[in-house]
């Protein structure tokens, strides 16, 4: 019949309107990705975080170094939108001929699940990421780790951008978003999704994997948060800039905090693919974790921040 031509997608036009009116919307049953950001805030790979008072730490944890919440103002940062890859920093290695602090040590520490923990791996670098035996085939897009502080600065500088303050950090994942623990809101899987790569499990016995990924995940696997930022949450822990002391959040300056000015260790944020409920929940937005500078590992890795007054 003629009008048979129109029925169908007279019908799909009816059920996008219903499900659209009542609030309803198709959730991916795997990770989603999105191949660029775009729009007017995004430039040579970095996004726009604008300028403005946030709350920064979290009263309710139980953990002392996130207390007390406290307000922070920033100044506009440029931000980079993924995590660096190793492609990225295989052209910085190229161009400068850096030796990494795994490569000069001669090993780094790899995750492992017989140990039920971590262990120093003879020839673990951000070359061979999973020990001497390993490669970064077809791993171009993966985020580098085995890099230490002093790596992922040498990087950022060569890039002219340096690594984010903990405060920008926390700002560029909490995305506009109070009183939440996530980068995408106050639930860990909204509508039963996973939002983000890390321990599915009772860490370290066995990672169920239920996320889509065993391991590092390409960046960009997720979508991003509400300013464009991917992999905030999960996938490799991030290195800041500042240095790290329990009580800092006391003593912190309102205005563009830079952490303390002693201190032996570095902040990293973010938590990893080895993050879980059961071992600290470090892939929250106000979770801060900390090695010493010199430090490298199978989940640490970096991107880098950009402002006007650099």
């Amino acid at each position: 019949m003629p009008q048979s031509r129109w029925l169908l997608p007279l019908a799909i036009l009816l059920v996008a309107a219903g499900t659209a009116a009542l609030g309803w919307r198709l959730v991916p049953s795997a990770p989603a990705a999105r191949a660029s950001i775009g729009g007017p805030n995004e430039r040579d790979g970095m996004v726009l975080v604008p300028g403005g008072t946030f709350r920064m730490g979290n009263d309710f944890s139980d953990r002392p170094d996130q207390r007390p919440a406290h307000d922070v103002a920033l100044d506009p940062f440029w931000m980079d939108a993924r995590e660096v890859t190793n492609r990225q920093f295989a052209r910085f290695v190229e161009a400068t001929g850096h030796v990494t602090a795994a490569e000069r040590r001669g090993w780094s520490e790899v995750f492992d699940p017989r140990r039920r923990g971590w262990a120093r791996c003879a020839g673990a670098t951000w070359r061979h990421p999973g020990g001497p035996d390993t490669t970064l085939d077809n791993r171009d897009d993966y985020p580098v780790v085995h890099v230490s502080w002093h790596d992922a600065t040498a990087y950022a500088q060569w890039a002219g951008k340096r690594l984010p303050t903990e405060a920008e950090w926390e700002r560029a994942a909490r995305a506009g978003l109070r009183d939440a623990d996530y980068p995408w809101g106050p639930d860990e899987r909204p509508d039963g999704r996973y939002e983000a790569n890390y321990f599915q499990g009772w860490y370290p016995d066995e990672d169920l994997a239920v996320d889509g990924f065993d391991g590092l995940a390409p960046v960009g696997s997720y979508l991003p948060n509400r300013f464009g930022l991917f992999d905030v949450s999960g996938n490799v822990a991030e290195w800041c800039a500042d240095r790290h002391a329990a009580e800092y959040y006391a003593v912190s300056p309102p205005w563009n905090p830079a952490g303390p000015d002693e201190g032996p260790a570095r902040v990293c944020r973010g938590g990893s693919w080895l993050s879980a409920e059961n071992a600290g929940a470090d892939h929250k937005v106000s979770a801060r974790g900390h090695h010493a500078p010199e430090t490298s590992r199978q989940d640490l890795g970096f991107r880098c921040a950009r402002s006007d007054r650099d």
